[in-house]
C-alpha cells in the first residue's frame, strides 16, 4: 500500500498540472459578486451562475486593459487562464479581459487573436526590417479613392519629390476587406523594385478596424520580405496590423514621413559638413601660427629655426589645402551621385529622351488596348503636351 501513497503537495502539483495543461485560458458567462479591491490593486471577485461559482482575480497590471466598470450583482464575460493555488488547492480563474456581457464579445474574440499570434511570435521582432535609408520606389495599400493615397502622394512630392509610388488598391472596410488588402499586399511583395510598403486608410468608426484585426493579414505581413508601416488612421486603438508591422504611425501623412527622408535636409547636411571641414582646416593653420610664433619670440638666434619651422609650416599648409580640397572634392562627388540617382528614379526623366506619356481621363495609359479611340486624350512630350480628340 505504501508503494501508491504520496505527499498531499505531490498530488495537488499532479493536480494543479493537470487542470492547467487541460483547460488554459477559458472564456466565461456569469454574474460578478463578492467584489473586493486590496490594497496592492488586484481585484478579486466570484463569478457565478444559478448552479456554480468559481473565484476570479484581476492582478494590477492587467487593469489597463479592462475600461469596463466592474460592479457587483452585474453579468460579464470574463477571459482568463485557469490556475490552481497549492497552499490551499484552490481553482481561480486569473482573468485578462473582463467586459460587460452583451457588449464585449468582439473585443474578448480579438484579444484572443492577439494572445495567440503573440505566444507564435508574430509580432516578435525578429520579423520587423529597416526602412530603406533612400527609397526609390514605394508601394502602398489602400482604397484608390480615399484620402489616404492623397495625403501620401503630397508628403513625399514635398519631402523627396524623386521616389515614385505604386499604388494597389483595396477595399479597406467591409466584410471581406482584409482578403483585398492581403491580395494587393501580394502583388507588391511581388515587385522587386518596391522597398518597403504602406497599408493604411484615413480615419473611421472603429468597426472600420476590423480589416487590420485579421489573423490572415498578419501572417501576409510577416511573410513579406520587405518592411511594412501599418498606418490606419487611429491614435487610440491598436490593431493586429500596427503588432506585426515593422513600424506603426497614426496616420498616412506621418508614414510618408516617416519613410521619405528630407530632401532639403539631405541638402544642408552637404554643405554643413563642407564648412565643417574647412573650418577644421583653418584652425590646424592657425594653431601652427600660433606654434611658429611662440618659437620666434623664444629664441636669441631665431634664424636657422625660423627656416625650418616656416619650411615645415608650408609643407603643413601644402598638405592642409590638398586635404581640405580633397574632402570638398569627395563631398562634391557625393552630392552629384545623389543627384544622379535621384534623376534615375525622376518618372519624368524618359521624357528628355524622346519618350513619351499618354494620359486619357486623367490617367496614364500603359497599353494600346486600354486607348479609347472616341475618346480625346493627351500625349507629353518633354517640351510640353499636346491634346488630341
Amino acid at each position: 500500500m505504501q508503494d501508491v501513497v504520496v505527499p498531499v503537495s505531490a498530488f495537488v502539483k499532479d493536480l494543479k498540472n493537470a487542470v492547467e495543461g487541460a483547460f488554459g485560458f477559458v472564456a466565461l458567462r456569469g454574474e460578478i459578486t463578492n467584489l473586493t479591491r486590496a490594497y496592492s490593486g488586484h481585484i478579486y471577485f466570484t463569478l457565478k451562475d444559478n448552479d456554480a461559482q468559481i473565484k476570479c482575480a484581476l492582478f494590477k497590471n492587467q487593469q489597463k486593459m479592462n475600461r469596463a466598470e466592474l460592479k457587483n450583482d452585474a453579468e460579464y464575460v470574463v477571459y482568463g487562464r485557469i490556475s490552481v493555488y497549492e497552499p490551499r488547492t484552490e481553482i481561480t480563474l486569473v482573468a485578462s479581459l473582463v467586459v460587460p456581457f452583451g457588449e464585449g464579445l468582439a473585443a474578448m474574440q480579438l484579444k484572443m487573436i492577439k494572445e495567440k499570434l503573440q505566444k507564435e511570435g508574430v509580432f516578435d521582432d525578429i520579423h520587423k526590417k529597416p526602412l530603406p535609408e533612400y527609397p526609390a520606389v514605394i508601394g502602398v495599400v489602400t482604397a484608390e479613392s480615399g484620402a489616404a493615397i492623397h495625403d501620401i502622394i503630397r508628403v513625399s512630392r514635398k519631402r523627396f519629390p524623386a521616389a515614385q509610388i505604386i499604388l494597389s488598391p483595396a477595399l479597406v472596410q467591409g466584410k471581406d476587406a482584409h482578403l483585398s488588402i492581403i491580395a494587393a499586399l501580394e502583388r507588391l511583395s511581388a515587385l522587386d523594385e518596391v522597398e518597403a510598403i504602406i497599408i493604411g486608410r484615413g480615419g473611421g468608426s472603429k468597426e472600420d478596424l476590423e480589416p487590420f484585426n485579421s489573423e490572415e493579414l498578419a501572417r501576409a505581413v510577416i511573410r513579406c520580405g520587405k518592411p511594412i508601416v501599418s498606418a490606419v488612421g487611429h491614435e487610440t486603438d491598436t490593431t493586429i496590423l500596427d503588432l506585426a508591422a515593422s513600424f506603426s504611425v497614426a496616420t498616412p501623412s506621418a508614414a510618408a514621413e516617416l519613410i521619405f527622408p528630407d530632401s532639403s535636409e539631405i541638402m544642408q547636411s552637404v554643405k554643413n559638413s563642407e564648412k565643417m571641414m574647412k573650418k577644421q582646416a583653418e584652425n590646424i593653420l592657425f594653431s601652427k601660427f600660433m606654434m611658429l610664433d611662440n618659437l620666434t619670440l623664444s629664441l636669441k638666434n631665431p634664424k636657422d629655426i625660423i627656416n625650418s619651422v616656416l619650411h615645415d609650416t608650408e609643407k603643413l599648409m601644402f598638405r592642409a589645402e590638398s586635404a581640405l580640397k580633397e574632402m570638398i572634392n569627395r563631398k562634391f562627388t557625393e552630392l552629384s551621385e545623389l543627384e544622379k540617382q535621384l534623376e534615375t528614379v525622376n518618372p519624368l526623366s524618359p521624357l528628355a529622351r524622346g519618350f513619351a506619356i499618354v494620359l486619357q481621363n486623367g490617367k496614364t495609359v500603359k497599353k494600346s488596348v486600354e486607348l479609347e479611340p472616341a475618346s480625346p486624350f493627351e500625349i507629353r512630350f518633354g517640351d510640353g503636351k499636346v491634346k488630341i480628340g
